[in-house]
């Protein structure tokens, strides 16, 4: 007698519903592997910019500002703020400090040269290639060059955040390491694109909703949603920016968490 082994139809349908399932099941599973595993990149990545910001401060006795240490070789006014930036003879200029939260790798080249540090400077799963003078001006903005921004509660004195200020220019300047009160709960950087993400989180406030690598000024880096920080204070010196990690009531001298 002859025994017919091959699969009958349904066998077969049961199999596929079957592979089916568990696919539906690990594909899930791995995207989340995939998604923490860049997280803990991008967790590395701001941990190791923050450790140059501090090198600065140690170098400088401050932390990063524009006009202490760049050399700009271009004729503008003293008012405005001037970056070198790259390629070399690239300058990008603004009339405000705020844009140094990330035009802040001029103020670092000289300790973190950009062929050295760029591919730590953008968030995982984003184009590490390093700018060209046709990228920066045609096809992506300066602000958008690096991921991982700097906390405007640098960049100012920390009476700006008080709650009582008014609109005042001698409240801008650098802040020195001492007077970062909490410097284990006051942010310092946080990478503001989270490219590593298959889809993109919802904005609210600002900030994405959604756990985002940071440090903070004590050089410790973690993963918290920004929704969960502090309430901001208004800055009567920039009143269109109201995210909350730039706008730290009592600026260093307060919490974020």
């Amino acid at each position: 007698m002859k025994h017919n082994k091959a699969f009958t139809l349904i066998e077969m349908l049961v199999v596929i519903t079957i592979v089916a399932l568990l696919i539906a099941i690990i594909l899930p599973a791995l995207g989340a592997a995939h998604t923490t595993a860049r997280q803990t990149l991008s967790i590395s990545n701001v941990r190791s910019i923050g450790q140059t910001f501090q090198m600065y401060a140690d170098t400088h006795r401050t932390y990063p500002f524009p006009g202490q240490v760049e050399d700009v070789d271009a004729p503008v006014p003293g008012d405005i703020y001037s970056y070198q930036w790259f390629p070399e003879g690239a300058i990008v200029a603004t009339t405000e400090v705020w844009p140094a939260a990330t035009l802040w790798p001029a103020l670092l080249s000289s300790i973190t040269p950009w062929e050295e540090a760029y591919s730590t400077w953008v968030s995982p799963g984003r184009d590490k290639a390093l700018p060209t003078l046709d990228s920066i001006f045609d096809d992506v903005e300066p602000m958008e060059v690096v991921s991982y921004e700097y906390s405007n509660s640098f960049l100012a004195s920390p009476r700006n955040w008080s709650g009582s200020a008014a609109e005042d220019s001698g409240l801008l300047g650098p802040i020195r390491s001492h007077e970062v009160t909490y410097t284990s709960q006051k942010v310092m950087l946080w990478d503001r694109h989270l490219t590593y993400h298959t889809e993109q989180p919802e904005i609210v406030e600002g900030h994405y909703d959604e756990k985002t690598p940071m440090v903070f000024a004590d050089m410790h880096a973690e993963a918290f949603n920004p929704l969960d920080a502090s309430e901001g204070t208004p800055n009567p010196n920039n009143m269109t920016d109201i995210r909350r990690l730039h706008n730290t009531a009592d600026g260093v001298r307060g919490k974020d968490y």
